[in-house]
């Protein structure tokens, strides 16, 4: 709509008393998430050529840890310089995301040369950096990757120490306290929205590290392994099994229902049916953790992220059976089954107002 139509259709509007004052200024466009994603690539490649010139130019960066750190706090800092006032400039934003990177990549090979020898010291350094530049770096997409890193090194860290399965509930805690609690983060949206996407990515990025690159989180041996290192793995279940619950809570009260009634109880039982039926099955529960927030919040882009989640786990873990094709068909054709004598169950159990979302008692 172009001005004098805007003015026209303000007037209008004002003649009829629907509105008052003079017409508001038009806001800034904000870029589309698909734009954002592939300016992030970009970035990166374009921070990977940064970081070859810096190797090939300058070999003393890359010699000595001390000037990588150095050089890498200049880059982050003229990224941050450049973020903050070229904020509307495409080009700038995206040469200024390759800067920011490449600085970051060169601060993580200058501690990896510093800490050698001490993954956890390592490790944790890590987290700690990227968690420092995600509150520092005023962009979105940069915000995603350092949040993204920052739960990769933690999880990296818990790994180095033995308890390499709390990471995915971790992760799933803070994706929930962010997303459900939105209202409460307000005033710190800009940080909290872009570290909220990385949490979801990095609870995803772990089971798909463990399904087709175990070594990376997995230990390295089991001799003397302490009982963390036993029972962390399971302690990491039930930590992503108590937040989906609580994800169920929350949303129950938001609708008005309480726990302890008829509607109340089928999505408590069923949400632990489902997540304990998941547990064969890598990556489902966060999966439908992340699709669940995603519907409740109307975010389309975590709804899409969950569902492509849950069909990429999903048909892996079918390829993986150790069952014969019939085997796996029959058990395609029971679990739908299953799911339409369900609904046909839960259209009787459950009273006609709480199917159509109004509070029952």
């Amino acid at each position: 709509m172009n001005t004098l139509s805007s003015k026209a259709l303000w007037q209008q509007l004002h003649d009829k008393g629907l509105v008052e004052g003079d017409l508001p200024p038009a806001g800034k466009t904000e870029s589309l998430w698909y734009v954002r994603f592939m300016l992030g690539a970009a970035g990166w490649i374009g921070s990977l050529f940064l970081l070859g010139f810096v190797a090939v130019g300058f070999s003393f960066v890359v010699d000595s840890p001390m000037a990588a750190l150095v050089v890498g706090a200049l880059a982050c800092g003229g990224a941050f310089a450049l973020f903050f006032n070229a904020r509307d400039n495409d080009f700038f934003t995206q040469f200024a995301l390759a800067v920011g990177l490449a600085g970051q990549l060169l601060l993580i090979y200058g501690l990896f040369e510093l800490f050698e020898g001490n993954e956890v010291l390592f490790y944790g350094t890590v987290f700690v950096l990227e968690a420092v530049l995600t509150v520092v770096i005023p962009n979105f997409i940069y915000r995603v990757m350092t949040s993204l890193a920052a739960m990769v090194a933690l999880c990296l860290t818990l790994s180095s120490g033995g308890a390499y399965g709390i990471a995915p509930g971790l992760s799933a805690a803070g994706f929930a306290l962010i997303w459900l609690q939105e209202s409460r983060w307000v005033g710190f949206s800009a940080i909290c929205r872009p570290a909220g996407y990385g949490f979801a990515l990095s609870l995803l990025l772990y089971w798909a590290s463990m399904l087709w690159g175990r070594a990376l989180w997995w230990p390295r041996s089991y001799k003397g392994a302490s009982w963390i290192s036993v029972y962390a793995p399971w302690l990491g279940k039930a930590l992503v099994l108590a937040v989906f619950l609580a994800v169920v809570f929350v949303l129950l009260k938001r609708m008005h229902l309480a726990a302890g009634s008829r509607s109340g109880l089928t999505a408590l039982g069923g949400a632990t049916l489902v997540l304990l039926g998941s547990f064969p099955v890598p990556g489902i529960a966060e999966a439908l953790l992340i699709m669940i927030i995603g519907f409740s919040i109307c975010n389309r882009v975590l709804m899409g992220l969950g569902l492509l989640a849950f069909g990429v786990f999903l048909s892996n873990y079918y390829y993986m059976m150790q069952s014969t094709l019939l085997e796996k068909s029959l058990l395609l054709f029971g679990l739908g089954a299953g799911l339409l004598v369900s609904r046909l169950v839960l259209g009787k159990w459950l009273p006609p107002a709480a199917l159509g979302g109004q509070a029952d008692a």
